[in-house]
C-alpha cells in the first residue's frame, strides 16, 4: 500500500497522508541518515505511513 502510494499519483499520498511525496521521501532520509535500522518484519516507509495515518 505504501509503495503504491509512493509510485502513483501525487495526490494520492497527500490525500491518504497528509504530506507531500517529497517530504515523506525527505523524511525517510533523516530517519536513515540518523542512524534508523528497519526492524525485521515492517519497513520504515510503512512505519512513517502508520504513524502519520
Amino acid at each position: 500500500w505504501v509503495m503504491e502510494l509512493l509510485d502513483g499519483h501525487p495526490d494520492c499520498i497527500c490525500s491518504e497522508l497528509g504530506i507531500d511525496r517529497e517530504v515523506f521521501r525527505k523524511l525517510i532520509r533523516l530517519l536513515k541518515n540518523n542512524g534508523y535500522v528497519d526492524p525485521k518484519h515492517i519497513l520504515i516507509e510503512e512505519q512513517l505511513a502508520i504513524f502519520l495515518y
